[in-house]
């Protein structure tokens, strides 16, 4: 990451607001440890480092999956298109030593990948607002209808919320850096240290933002680099990547739902065995997107 400037963005959003993610295509890549400093050098002044808070430059993502009774979303990782529905919250800290706190701000997301087709609708409030939209019954009685904003994009994340049985299934928490190119056309993220729990309360705003060690499940991979592209693949990105292990099958959501010991077909031969949570699960191309 040397040579990458900073760039401050406000994370805060009064209202609840939808919108698509312009990205079309999306890689994926497992890294060695000797890999990432490479990796990082190569793509350093081409980038921006995204840096939402300046006092507390260190950045987690706790990111908690949704499917209906059935699993329907984790059934559809054995088909052609591949559907997650996530609420995602982003924490802060000023060092690796401090505990993380919440930034303020989380997102609703619905997500499709074709291989490295891939859309995805967002939908950003408070975390409290978001509680309410997937339980309304927590909303308060003098709620203001003006607080959601204009609901029309949301449509399409509400369709899916409603669908019966629809419930919390898994937390995943890591370290996030993200990259920026190209004005905008690559975003670059690379997580540390995926962890798996069991769901996590969603809507807190105090404390810290660590998942309860307790309800720990696994380990996934230690580094995983994520390129997300709107257009063609610019040189110096393909440069920096060539060389890396691919991961097109690789899922957080299918790998964390496998480690609590929710599967919809026969793994093929290789695959770990969810028994043997809590230690870590090795990665196989045999997990689906």
């Amino acid at each position: 990451m040397d040579g990458a400037n900073e760039m401050s963005v406000e994370p805060t959003v009064p209202k609840l607001s939808g919108n698509n993610d312009p990205f079309e295509h999306e890689e994926r890549f497992l890294l060695e440890r000797e890999q990432v400093a490479r990796f990082f050098e190569a793509v350093g002044s081409r980038t921006t480092t995204e840096t939402y808070d300046p006092s507390r430059p260190i950045s987690y993502t706790r990111t908690t999956y949704f499917d209906t009774d059935d699993y329907a979303y984790l059934r559809s990782c054995e088909g052609p298109l591949a559907r997650r529905l996530r609420i995602r919250e982003y924490a802060l800290a000023a060092s690796l030593r401090e505990p993380p706190v919440f930034s303020g701000i989380a997102f609703v997301e619905l997500k499709q990948n074709a291989g490295r087709a891939r859309s995805k609708v967002r939908v950003s409030a408070s975390p409290d607002l978001i509680r309410q939209l997937f339980d309304p019954v927590c909303a308060p009685e003098d709620e203001d209808e003006d607080d959601f904003g204009d609901r029309s994009p949301l449509a399409t994340v509400e369709r899916e919320i409603r669908m019966p049985g629809m419930a919390p299934r898994l937390t995943t928490w890591y370290r996030r850096v993200c990259l920026t190119g190209e004005s905008g056309r690559v975003r670059i993220t690379f997580d540390q240290n995926l962890t798996f729990y069991r769901p996590q309360p969603i809507g807190l705003c105090s404390g810290s933002a660590g998942p309860d060690p307790r309800d720990a499940v696994a380990a996934g991979p230690a580094r995983i680099l994520e390129v997300k592209l709107w257009g063609p693949t610019p040189p110096w990105l393909g440069a920096a990547i060539q060389g890396l292990r691919p991961a097109p099958r690789f899922s957080k959501f299918r790998m964390g739902m496998m480690a609590l010991g929710r599967r919809v077909a026969p793994p093929p031969e290789g695959d770990p065995d969810p028994a043997a949570a809590p230690t870590p699960i090795a990665f196989s191309e045999g997990m689906s997107r």
